[in-house]
């Protein structure tokens, strides 16, 4: 592709040439532009770095012309190169960071998780501990009201909740377990309240 635009531009440029010196009388002498200058006599510089010594001026042949754009073509594919290799190099320095991150991410996940855990631990063993002092108090209250407790108190109470449970059996229409219960409260507590 590069060398057909550089035929055509060449043979642009030479049959321009060849009408101009046809059309003349008298030889022409090809001379480049002059180069542009400030009133100091200082050469200005072309935004860009393009043209004669990078000064702006046109080049003096057709030749070099084309020479001058090969070679524009090729500084731009090295800056092409260039600019590739700096943006892969970002890429993988942000693909970098970002790994960093993932596992900075990650290590502050699981201390987060093992401090909760560390929590719960802690806490599950506070609760353990009060489990067992209310079930140690409850123990010792128990086995102080039992030892406390006069026998008769005990059968009066058996006595009481089996005549409960024989009226109940005959509210609810279970008669001979109802009776057998009655009977069974006058004959076994004779000397309770509830016979």
């Amino acid at each position: 592709m590069m060398n057909t635009l550089n035929n055509i531009s060449l043979a642009a440029l030479f049959s321009i040439a060849l009408a101009s010196v046809a059309a003349a009388d008298e030889p022409t002498v090809v001379v480049g532009l002059p180069r542009p200058t400030f009133g100091s006599g200082v050469v200005a510089p072309v935004v860009g770095g393009y043209g004669h010594l990078r000064t702006g001026a046109a080049a003096s042949t057709a030749h070099e012309s084309i020479l001058r754009g090969r070679a524009d073509v090729i500084r731009a594919q090295g800056e092409q190169a260039l600019l590739i290799a700096e943006a892969l190099r970002s890429y993988e320095e942000a693909k970098s960071r970002f790994l960093d991150n993932e596992v900075k991410r990650l290590a502050v996940r699981q201390e987060r998780r093992r401090m909760g855990l560390a929590d719960q631990h802690e806490r599950f063993a506070k609760y353990q501990a009060r489990r067992e002092t209310t079930m140690a108090l409850n123990r010792a209250a128990r086995d102080i009201q039992a030892t406390y407790v006069p026998a008769e108190q005990i059968t009066e109470t058996h006595a009481q909740t089996k005549l409960r449970l024989a009226k109940n059996l005959l509210i609810n229409g279970r008669i001979d377990s109802g009776i057998s219960g009655l009977v069974e409260v006058t004959q076994k507590y004779t000397n309770t309240d509830a016979a």
